[in-house]
């Protein structure tokens, strides 16, 4: 009897110490996305170390996490102080979307963000913040897809430049006609 006791801790031992390496493979695989989500008084699309008065953290915000393949979709919410954090996050390119109350908050600064959780990006993804602004009337921030024209000359001139050659294709016309 005191040997099957002796092999059955033994047993328990060798598993415990193989689940322990097991866990600890599986944790190295598998990183983590943070943030939080901070009021935008002005609506300008920053909130935080802005030194605005009353731009602090906002509870209760819905975050939505989707892997790349939209297999794996986590919805979490900001706790008190703002702060979000998915923990064993799969290796993916993680799409993070702050949705919050629509009648209460609009988000004002880039929404979605993505993080790359991938040994050699890191897997511990951090700063993934979101600004909310007040209501419904906050200046939305967007990306900008390229200027404006500088001048009203290259137009004019441009206008003026199709305008001979319509002129010039209906004169070459006609003399075609007559012929």
């Amino acid at each position: 009897m005191n040997q099957m006791k002796r092999t059955g801790l033994v047993v328990l031992l060798l598993s415990t110490i193989f689940l322990l390496v097991v866990g600890s493979v599986q944790a190295q695989d598998s990183g983590s996305i943070s943030g939080a989500v901070y009021l935008d008084v002005n609506g300008d699309g920053r909130c935080f170390n802005t030194g605005v008065t009353g731009e602090g953290p906002v509870q209760g915000v819905t975050i939505e996490f989707a892997s790349s393949d939209e297999a794996t979709v986590v919805t979490l919410t900001t706790a008190s102080d703002g702060t979000y954090g998915l923990a064993a996050a799969g290796q993916s390119y993680w799409r993070v979307t702050a949705k919050p109350d629509a009648a209460k908050y609009v988000v004002t600064s880039e929404n979605p963000l993505y993080a790359p959780v991938f040994p050699e990006n890191g897997l511990a993804q951090t700063g993934y913040n979101f600004c909310v602004s007040q209501g419904t009337n906050a200046v939305i921030i967007l990306p900008e897809s390229g200027a404006a024209a500088s001048s009203n000359v290259a137009v004019w001139v441009t206008a003026v430049f199709g305008l001979a050659l319509i002129g010039m294709g209906i004169v070459l016309e006609a003399k075609r006609r007559q012929v």
